[in-house]
């Protein structure tokens, strides 16, 4: 009874990072909310304004707004979590031989496993509709490959494989502290198609940090993934021709990336 009281006191410990994250995220969003809706008011009363917030018109505005606020919202993400994820990932910092030419095996399993999940999704979103995947920010792609393709994968990975994982570690076997962690990473993803897809991913970041003992690989793994999901996204809503040229080319990349690296270690 003890151990198991101990156990779930370990579980909640490193439970705390995540959910003080996600929560961090969400009162910076909500505050950038709040500062629209004070505007948006104006000098209607709180029984006008409720019934305002439930229209279309102001879901539109909130949501242009929040699009333009997006790089400051994950600059003040950044500069408020950044140090104190690291911080607490320093202790696990180990010595590494990760070299430069060692990056394009994550980009090629980022790229890789984005385009199979996505060409998976495309087509069986002619049967069972995933509208929630295939939805295009109105955010410049430069933007949303800075917010969502960089900056959100640097501390998504500092706070799942960085800090959950190495504390399971801590007090669980190998196998299970990757699978918690998996479990972890898949429940704080926002749909059931998502956060399955964010189950499995995560035994490939978690292969690549072990395999190179460092954030790093997971980190440039992630990047190339996201960064690949945003691309592909938009050329889909413009042009199917330009999509498939696109899906052509880049796997024709991640094979001679892949030969390329196959051929070193013969």
């Amino acid at each position: 009874m003890k151990n198991s009281l101990k156990y779930i006191k370990n579980i909640l410990k490193v439970l705390v990072w995540p959910i003080l994250f996600s929560l961090g995220t969400f009162i910076i969003n909500y505050i950038f909310v709040a500062i629209f809706n004070s505007k948006e008011q104006g000098t209607m009363t709180n029984n006008e304004f409720l019934e305002y917030i439930k229209g279309i018109e102001y879901q539109e505005k909130l949501t242009n707004y929040i699009n333009s606020k997006s790089l400051l919202i994950i600059l003040i993400t950044v500069v408020i979590f950044l140090p104190i994820l690291f911080r607490v990932f320093k202790k696990y910092i180990i010595k590494n031989n990760f070299k430069i030419k060692n990056i394009f095996i994550p980009i090629a399993f980022g790229i890789s496993i984005s385009l199979i999940y996505n060409i998976i999704l495309f087509y069986l979103n002619n049967f069972i509709p995933f509208t929630n995947n295939f939805q295009v920010s109105s955010m410049p792609i430069v933007v949303q490959i800075i917010c969502s393709g960089i900056c959100g994968p640097i501390l998504e990975e500092l706070v799942f494989r960085g800090i959950v994982y190495n504390k399971l570690k801590e007090f669980n076997k190998p196998m299970r502290a990757i699978i918690l962690t998996s479990v972890i990473f898949g429940l704080f993803h926002t749909n059931i198609v998502n956060a399955i897809y964010a189950f499995c991913v995560s035994f490939i970041l978690i292969y690549l940090y072990e395999k190179y003992k460092t954030l790093k690989a997971p980190i440039i793994m992630h990047i190339s993934l996201n960064t690949t999901i945003i691309l592909m996204l938009n050329i889909i809503t413009k042009n199917f021709m330009a999509f498939n040229i696109y899906l052509l080319v880049i796997s024709i990349i991640v094979l001679l990336i892949l030969r390329i690296y196959l051929k070193k270690d013969a």
